[in-house]
């Protein structure tokens, strides 16, 4: 007797859909999610987090403290800082660094906090989201 085998270049092309739904479909919750955070902080529509630098719809990280600025004009909220240490991916070099964070209440989802390192050759120590922590140490 002969075993007839399905054969699988016929699957794999419709495995492959199927498992892409179930993830699309798994991943509804954050997309939402992430949609309306982005839409509460004034993100262009369609923004979603950068999973592969760790972020969430509820943390984030902007490039600079004049795009975290902007946030903060527009939306207001709680900013701190905090001395961290970064490395880099390789770990061969390590440097202190000022985090900024600001955090906000969104409706119905709590706080998103949205952070960035201080650089100083960027400037902005007068931007209002600089004058809400006066007396941050900020590391040049």
């Amino acid at each position: 007797m002969t075993t007839q085998l399905i054969s699988t270049d016929k699957l794999q092309p419709a495995a492959i859909r199927a498992i892409a739904r179930i993830e699309y479909a798994h991943a509804r919750p954050e997309r939402e999610l992430a949609a309306r955070v982005g839409k509460a902080l004034g993100f262009r529509s369609g923004w979603q987090p950068n999973a592969h630098l760790g972020e969430t719809a509820t943390s984030l990280t902007l490039w600079s403290q004049h795009e975290l600025n902007t946030v903060y004009e527009r939306v207001g909220g709680a900013v701190t800082t905090r001395q961290v240490e970064r490395g880099a991916c390789d770990g061969d070099a390590t440097w202190k660094a000022t985090e900024i964070t600001l955090t906000v209440e969104v409706d119905g989802i709590g706080p998103v906090r949205v952070s960035t390192d201080w650089d100083e050759e960027s400037g902005g120590r007068d931007l209002p989201l600089m004058r809400a922590i006066p007396d941050a140490v900020l590391i040049a």
